[in-house]
């Protein structure tokens, strides 16, 4: 059974990508503001974003950056960088955008991954980019900076709008052509490069905004290089809404600048939920102007909806969607939402639930695996042709990896994760990456990573189950320390507990869903009255 979505199929044009907003938007508002900095307050126009992405285009085209080239992305917030990915998509390069929390051996690996020609980094993680750079075989002339960074002579997107090249004569930009390349994490295997067309872009950013009122601004805190974050600017972009952005999560200037510019909503990860929630800063301003948050990235409960309500009068809606499906494909209406829910399908969006047992499909309310089918989904992943054929059916539905169901109502509830994967402040970690480093640790032998808990907040964090070498010695903070060293902030091992051995099956996969139903109930267990 294919379940269809509640708000039916909207117009989406096959002709288009983000780059026809670019050109329309100059001309029809070309004064309104498109990004705002909360900080400097610096902002840039929808002209302004027009004419500097051009310029940034002809720029890297004289520097040999050609259509099809992938350009790596590494930068935290900033008004430049919506900016940047719009010329790289002008240009018919790819943009592969990765985290700016990432070491330079984390870097390295996606730059190698992605076959990336280049690397526009900002200047405060310029250090960062060059090692990776140099580790992956990029050379330096290639290494691009937003800021000037005065320790080196890189050239910089300032530089780039300084020379005022001339516009190069390039053919439009085709929509079947991959613009993106962000990475999803698996648990059995390496990040891998999702392949996300210039329309798979628009269809997606019209999808998800096709109920949102009409608004002056919206507001950013997610990190770009997010999925979601990279549709949020698409979607402002398309609406013709100024778009304010932090460069991180900052109480006060975040609410701050929330009442300075009236946002009527956010998008966020859900410990600023708990935020919301809990943090006495909040009862320092009035946020009347705010009426909804939208929260994806990981379960929560329909208490701190309430509690958000109730202190601050804003609704919280949850909604659910990965990578491999270009951000969200679920959202809750404003008006009307289901206690526990994700929502309910997008339009154009469709839906199949999967027994576990016996493969069939299955009707409402019946839990199995969900496969989704949507005009924004991936081509497949980059120089993967095997896990693209088991991700993507026949039939051209998504393979989820989660286990939920859909009522009679079209509201969609998730209740399990068969991928495994750890969610952790809103952010993917994968168990076999933080396996893969913690074997690398003299006194370990073996390990499994599965989803722990924080007993006080509630938050799901990385656990590990580690064995030590015979004889070895060391301590659950040593163990730690050395992950902590080489992973970004929010991969860090959170909890180590010691273990005799691992199970595993007889070829020698681990039997992580053993130690995970142990952990549940040593959880269950410390919380019950």
């Amino acid at each position: 059974m294919v379940f269809s979505s509640p708000h039916g199929v909207i117009s989406i044009p096959e002709n288009k990508t983000a780059w026809d907003w670019v050109e329309e938007h100059a001309v029809k508002i070309p004064n309104k503001p498109a990004y705002i900095c909360a900080i400097t307050e610096r902002i840039l126009t929808f002209a302004d974003v027009h004419n500097q992405a051009r310029k940034i285009c002809a720029a890297l085209a004289v520097e040999g950056i050609k259509k099809g080239d992938v350009v790596t992305l590494h930068s935290f917030n900033c008004v430049e960088y919506p900016v940047i990915f719009l010329a790289l998509t002008r240009l018919g390069a790819v943009c592969s955008t990765a985290s700016p929390m990432f070491h330079e051996e984390e870097l390295a690996d996606q730059l190698k991954h992605s076959e990336s020609v280049a690397i526009i980094t900002n200047a405060k993680m310029v250090d960062t980019a060059v090692k990776a750079a140099s580790l992956s075989g990029i050379e330096l002339n290639r290494v691009y900076t937003i800021g000037h960074d005065i320790s080196t002579s890189l050239l910089s997107i300032e530089d780039m709008l300084a020379k005022d090249i001339p516009f190069p004569n390039l053919p439009p930009v085709d929509p079947e052509a991959i613009v993106a390349m962000p990475f999803s994490s698996g648990t059995t295997a390496r990040p891998k490069g999702v392949l996300l067309t210039g329309r798979a872009l628009f269809a997606g950013a019209m999808m998800a905004s096709h109920s949102e009122k009409d608004m002056e601004y919206t507001m950013t805190v997610l990190p770009f290089f997010h999925i979601m974050s990279t549709l949020l600017f698409h979607m402002a972009f398309y609406r013709g809404w100024g778009t304010i952005i932090l460069p991180k999560f900052m109480p006060d200037e975040y609410l701050r600048a929330i009442v300075k510019y009236k946002v009527w909503n956010v998008y966020v990860a859900p410990p600023i939920v708990q935020f919301f929630a809990k943090h006495p800063t909040v009862d320092k301003y009035d946020l009347s102007c705010l009426k909804y948050i939208g929260a994806g990235g990981a379960p929560m409960g329909t208490e701190v909806e309430e509690a958000v309500f109730k202190r601050i009068g804003a609704k919280v809606g949850q909604g659910y969607g990965m990578t491999e499906l270009c951000g969200p494909v679920t959202m809750p209406a404003y008006e009307i939402n289901r206690p526990g829910s994700v929502g309910q399908l997008l339009p154009n969006s469709r839906l199949r639930v999967k027994s576990l047992s016996t493969e069939a499909d299955l009707g409402p309310n019946e839990v199995g695996e969900l496969l989704i089918h949507t005009p924004a989904m991936m081509e497949g992943y980059f120089n993967n042709p095997e896990e693209t054929k088991n991700s993507i059916t026949e039939d051209s539905f998504v393979h989820t990896g989660d286990v939920g169901y859909i009522d009679d109502d079209g509201f969609i509830f998730i209740v399990d994760r068969v991928k495994e994967m750890i969610k952790y402040k809103g952010h993917q970690v994968a168990p076999a990456e933080l396996e893969d480093v913690l074997h690398g640790h003299p006194a370990v032998v073996d390990s499994c990573c599965v989803r722990g808990r924080d007993l006080d907040s509630g938050e799901e964090l990385p656990k590990a189950f580690v064995v030590l070498r015979e004889g070895a010695s060391t301590s659950p903070e040593d163990i730690m320390e050395y992950v902590g060293e080489k992973v970004a902030p929010y991969k860090r091992v959170r909890q180590v507990e010691f273990v005799d051995a691992i199970p595993k099956t007889m070829s020698g996969k681990i039997l992580r869903r053993q130690l995970q139903l142990r952990e549940d109930n040593k959880i269950k267990a410390a919380m019950a009255p």
